[in-house]
């Protein structure tokens, strides 16, 4: 039997890689080893530093979708297995990719049958947020993340330490009018409730057994069009010790405060010095650590490198991004300030391989 692949998917901002890391670490302390394939549109991926500080085997599929780049993604999960042997391959698609059955599920079962276990396809939902993200019928992006929905073998309901116990009786019944036949796991990335019983799922041997939904990709395509996506790099020196929580905290409120509730999908910011590293995420206007290693202050040469998903053009994205870091960076007397960084909107997908019958035509 091939090494055993899970794709887990859901929307910008539902949890995803906090899921993965938790995922990670119960493997870990199980004495499973395990590798992570990330992927973005972008060049700059605050979540594969991340990843990587965090001590695990990780690769990244850059500039495109798993689905648009699937050659890639064969590639790294090729070279993973070569070099570290791992138990089980965690691969998190682009937030916004949705027909991930019939581009990436597919290609994987029916063109490298010996290579590759394929688990069922996982996607995360946002407990917190359903009514909003798959309700509205009149929205580009409602239609994206309920094609996610109706497509998963598996719904992972994240965030769920955050609704009421009496509110979630109506949640499932949403989600069980979009796809009745899903299995539904509430997990919190806090209580870490839920972990267990995900983490044994995908290293099961169960396999991916359903086939695609058929979507719109003119839909899809504008829907991903709606986001504007920014990766900026930053490096500066802080000549006295700085509290590095303070400065990502006001540089995170400053891009909230720039657009209206709802239209931040998420935004990401690792920050490394020679004393600390820390990860802080916002999401539509939340704020919160991710994780943290050394203490708050710092000194000396420190890098900073944000990932932002907005609804809202690419000029006035990078016109916030790179004000709302700027301004923070000269009140804190920053110097030697250098900054790399590009803004775009997804260009129409193009899968690779879209199979959409069992027989892998």
């Amino acid at each position: 039997m091939g090494t055993r692949i899970a794709i887990v998917g859901g929307f910008l901002g539902a949890g995803k890689t906090t899921l993965l890391m938790n995922l990670a670490k119960r493997y870990k302390s199980e004495g499973k080893s395990v590798a992570i394939i990330m992927n973005d549109q972008g060049e700059v991926l605050v979540d594969t530093q991340f990843a990587r500080q965090m001590g695990f085997d990780t690769a990244e599929v850059l500039k495109g979708c798993f689905c648009c780049k699937f050659p890639e993604l064969i590639d790294n999960a090729r070279k993973l297995v070569l070099e570290n042997r791992p138990d089980i391959i965690l691969a998190e698609p682009v937030g916004s990719c949705t027909d991930l059955l019939a581009t990436v599920v597919a290609p994987l079962k029916f063109r490298f049958p010996e290579e590759f276990s394929v688990a069922p396809l996982t996607v995360l939902l946002d407990s917190t947020r359903i009514s909003d993200e798959v309700e509205d019928e009149g929205s580009l992006g409602a239609y994206l993340r309920k094609h996610q929905v109706q497509e998963a073998e598996v719904i992972v309901l994240s965030k769920t330490d955050l609704v009421a116990a009496e509110e979630m009786d109506g949640l499932l019944s949403i989600i069980k009018e979009m796809n009745p036949g899903a299995r539904v796991i509430s997990y919190s990335g806090v209580s870490k409730q839920g972990v267990a019983e995900i983490a044994e799922l995908l290293a099961s041997s169960d396999k991916s057994l359903k086939r695609p939904v058929d979507v719109d990709y003119e839909l899809y395509a504008k829907a991903e069009a709606e986001l504007g996506w920014y990766n900026g790099s930053y490096r500066f020196e802080l000549r006295n010790e700085t509290d590095t929580y303070d400065l990502a905290t006001k540089i995170l409120r400053n891009v909230a405060q720039s657009y209206e509730n709802g239209q931040i999908a998420h935004v990401k910011l690792l920050l490394d010095s020679p004393s600390n590293s820390m990860k802080m995420s916002l999401v539509f206007s939340d704020i919160g650590v991710d994780g943290v290693k050394g203490g708050r202050k710092a000194k000396g040469m420190v890098e900073l490198n944000m990932n932002a998903r907005v609804l809202s053009t690419p000029d006035r994205l990078r016109e916030v991004m790179r004000q709302s870091v700027m301004s923070v960076l000269e009140k804190t007397g920053a110097t030697s300030i250098e900054y790399k960084d590009d803004c775009f909107s997804p260009g129409r997908p193009n899968p690779t391989y879209r199979i959409r019958e069992d027989s892998g035509a």
